[in-house]
């Protein structure tokens, strides 16, 4: 019998692992790749490397070739993203492609498409000295500078930003996903080309596919695709930092806004459990997971203390967090009620309407997986991630069997590490420069 995972079949190919699953409800298949680092300072070097890659190839050295080589694949994408989760930083690189079987004279789409996709990775557009064109690095890196000055004019990312920063100061998680400002106005053109060829080199890799595919024509495009590759030495990457319990710590930074932006963050155990897990989530739906919630009922409804609430779970991290915008002043009240029904919560005072409500939500998105070839690669690679061997169905199936004493047990241990309040400019907190 075929291995499995996740309802995928599963076989290694030249030491990669290559997940996919053939669905004829779809004339499209979509292949990707993510390689996996640990964050730390190369991130704003990894953050500019879809932009370049994007660039051109040794083979279609501009973006109007690239734009023709995707045309002649019947409007083909190969699209590359880097993305930090919790201390991780991922490259991906995703094939979107026609099926070559609904196409006239059948071409192999599944194949040109990788070889294309292996280009762009393995053979971008350089100059000599293995770096990339100083004037489209350039460009490149002073739009990427641009773009995160702005990012204090969305007060409420700014605020999530900044509570991390601070909180988890010291540790891989306080990086942004781009790096940092500073890094990112020091990068040379060799930079980018030094974290492309570290992912190629260490990165953990697998491959997932899926959509109409068959089993021959995909072992026969991979294995023309690892050819292409250089000789890998993956280096395993290991759990998330953890900190000791400590007194939480209050951070209030200073701008000209008119909605105060409120960020506690909470730690939770770490555990490989993945059940402990779900029934994290379902405790976080019901304290400030929509309009059902704890915080918004009470919190902004109820006691008229914010303009929202709510909260979320960093699986890769352990983190929980709640944002929150309201008036300055009422900063105290609403920490004060926040962590009122935390502590309820925590305690097992919900109603069995609270938790079903929460379990509905988590069951509504789960049942969207499989209506998109996108949605259905994500899901496997997010769970080869994790280590979690359960298809869609299976995953629902857990989530039923939550219980009461399940979701209390899970938040054992839980700490508030600390709150952080973007306040209006009235010269008694620190100010922030954008």
């Amino acid at each position: 019998m075929a291995e499995t995972f996740a309802g995928f079949r599963l076989r290694h190919q030249g030491g990669l692992p290559v997940l996919w699953r053939s669905d004829d409800r779809f004339k499209t298949l979509r292949v990707t790749l993510q390689l996996r680092r640990p964050l730390d300072p190369r991130a704003a070097a990894r953050s500019l490397l879809p932009g370049l890659l994007l660039q051109g190839t040794a083979q279609d050295p501009d973006r109007p070739a690239l734009s023709r080589r995707m045309e002649s694949l019947y409007g083909a994408a190969v699209l590359p993203g880097t993305e930090k989760i919790g201390e991780v930083h991922g490259l991906r690189m995703t094939l979107d492609v026609v099926a070559g079987r609904f196409l006239p004279g059948h071409p192999d789409q599944l194949g040109d498409g990788l070889r294309f996709l292996a280009e762009q990775l393995v053979e971008p557009r350089l100059a000599e000295g293995a770096a990339f064109p100083s004037d489209v690095f350039e460009r490149e890196r002073d739009q990427a500078v641009r773009h995160v000055e702005t990012l204090i004019d969305d007060r409420g990312v700014w605020a999530s930003l900044r509570a991390l920063q601070l909180t988890c100061a010291g540790e891989p998680m306080a990086l942004p996903e781009y790096g940092g400002l500073d890094e990112l106005r020091a990068l040379t053109p060799g930079d980018p080309e030094l974290a492309r060829q570290d992912f190629l080199q260490h990165g953990e890799a697998a491959l997932v596919a899926c959509g109409a595919l068959e089993d021959g024509e995909l072992a026969r495009a991979v294995d023309a695709f690892l050819a292409r590759l250089p000789a890998r030495a993956p280096e395993a990457i290991g759990p998330p930092v953890e900190v000791a319990p400590r007194p939480a710590r209050e951070f209030v930074e200073a701008v000209e806004l008119q909605q105060a932006k409120l960020v506690l963050i909470l730690r939770t155990p770490w555990t490989a459990d993945p059940d402990v897990w779900l029934a994290r989530r379902l405790f976080v739906a019901m304290l400030g997971g929509g309009p059902h919630s704890r915080l918004f009922r009470e919190v902004r409804e109820a006691r008229s203390l914010a303009y929202y609430a709510q909260a979320a779970l960093d699986r890769h991290k352990g983190l929980l967090t709640v944002r929150v915008g309201l008036d300055a002043a009422s900063a105290d009240a609403v920490v004060e009620e926040c962590e009122r029904q935390r502590a309820e919560l925590a305690a097992g005072r919900f109603t069995d309407d609270e938790l079903e409500v929460a379990r509905a939500h988590h069951l509504s998105a789960i049942a969207t997986v499989q209506d998109s070839v996108a949605g259905m690669t994500r899901f496997v690679a997010e769970h080869w991630t994790l280590g979690l061997d359960r298809d869609p169905e299976g995953l629902a199936e857990r989530y039923r069997q939550i219980g009461r004493d399940d979701v209390v047990a899970s938040m054992a241990g839980t700490w508030l590490d600390a709150r952080y309040l973007l306040a209006p400019r009235d010269g008694r907190a620190a100010e922030v420069q954008g």
